[in-house]
């Protein structure tokens, strides 16, 4: 046995892979949702960059509304997900906050 699956193996001889408590497929949706947003805001920055619409652009209000729109979306997003970890939190520890 190898020293890598000597350290995610639980007591009872299950893996982490394996694992089918409560708290873990609400740690996995957490930390999958984190990542979409990561890769949505880099995929966003990369076609922000890609292109070149000036000001005089009939479509510069739209991409000036939609840069602002965006990064107030995202922010509210991460602050969401951050506000549903701290309840699992809360319920795995006992307390009943949120829910």
């Amino acid at each position: 046995m190898s020293l890598k699956s000597k350290l995610f193996e639980r007591a009872d001889g299950a893996t982490l892979a394996e694992d089918n408590r409560g708290i873990m497929a609400e740690v996995r949706m957490i930390g999958g949702a984190l990542v979409a947003i990561v890769i949505i805001a880099l995929v966003l920055t990369e076609v922000y960059n890609a292109i070149n619409i000036s000001d005089s652009s009939p479509f510069s209000g739209i991409v000036d509304s939609a840069e602002t729109t965006g990064v107030a979306a995202i922010t509210l997003l991460i602050v969401g997900l951050l506000v549903l970890a701290a309840s699992v939190i809360m319920r795995f520890m006992g307390g009943s906050f949120g829910r």
